[in-house]
């Protein structure tokens, strides 16, 4: 399964997942983590995306930038809320860095349903529809992440997953897109513009729903 202790081989562990740019395996030793890796088909062999320009791909950390985002928002969310000592938001956990057969992997918090399945807003919409109660925490979702500043970068429904266990209440959490992604972070420095894009990104999101309960 590994070369050492901080080795993992992707071969030998289970795949669970997977979008447009990321991989994503079951941690084979805590059931509630995953560790998510850059999808290797896109990387250049200088760590930058294939699709970018040699000056693009020499620009900040390559494909890990991705990881970096993500890392930085929860860093600033607890750095928030250090004086009241929470660490527990509607975005991810990320627990750190690992070395794999296909570069970095970043392991976060496996975010998972009462079923054990991991749901997103988008399979919910698709499959069995949603309740009342997936309404209510959509919307929180949205309120929680104006109202704390979170910075969403390209945010879509297939990146919020459902879960009733995580908090003891429905809840939907931020797996994919969060972190400033503009060259001049005016989302970052701003709440309001910050809160003004998660709105529009929620509007857009809602229709997409509509829509979607409009086909069924």
């Amino acid at each position: 399964m590994k070369k050492n202790d901080n080795f993992f081989d992707l071969q030998h562990l289970e795949k669970i997942g997977q979008g447009t740019i990321k991989n994503v395996y079951q941690h084979p030793f805590y059931a509630e983590r995953i560790i998510k890796v850059i999808k290797p088909e896109l990387v250049a062999s200088d760590g930058g995306f294939l699709k970018h320009g040699k000056i693009k791909r020499n620009l900040y950390q390559g494909v890990y930038r991705q990881f970096r985002r993500e890392i930085l928002q929860y860093l600033q969310l607890c750095k928030l809320h250090y004086a009241k000592n929470e660490y527990l938001f509607p975005v991810e956990i990320p627990y750190g860095l690992v070395p794999t057969s296909c570069g970095l992997g970043l392991v976060t918090e496996k975010i998972s349903a009462e079923d054990g399945k991991g749901w997103t807003l988008e399979d919910l919409a698709n499959g069995p529809g949603l309740q009342d109660k997936h309404r209510v925490a959509l919307a929180q979702f949205f309120d929680d992440c104006v109202r704390l500043h979170i910075v969403f970068g390209e945010v879509n429904y297939a990146g919020l997953m459902y879960t009733e266990s995580r908090s003891g209440h429905p809840e939907f959490v931020l797996v994919d897109g969060v972190g400033e992604k503009l060259l001049i972070p005016i989302r970052a420095m701003s709440a309001s513009i910050s809160g003004r894009y998660v709105r529009q990104v929620q509007r857009r999101i809602q229709r997409q729903l509509d829509g979607i309960a409009v086909g069924k």
